[in-house]
């Protein structure tokens, strides 16, 4: 076995590992489980402008009412 067939034999056993994590990837059955993934990082930063939100209404009817005094 010369080099030229390592690299043959390294090319084919990477593209068989290449196609594996491409079909685990597209599988339906991972599909939920990564849209959960991709859309958590939105969900907890709409949960973090929503609590800064709330919390800067409350600073601004504090102020408000203090204004009013």
């Amino acid at each position: 076995m010369d080099m030229t067939d390592f690299r043959s034999f390294y090319t084919v056993a990477l593209l068989i590992i290449f196609v594996g994590i491409w079909a685990w990837a597209w599988s339906r059955k991972n599909k939920s489980r990564f849209n959960n993934a991709a859309n958590s990082l939105f969900d907890e930063k709409e949960e973090q402008v929503h609590a800064a939100s709330l919390e800067e209404k409350a600073h601004d009817s504090n102020q408000g009412a203090e204004n009013k005094s």
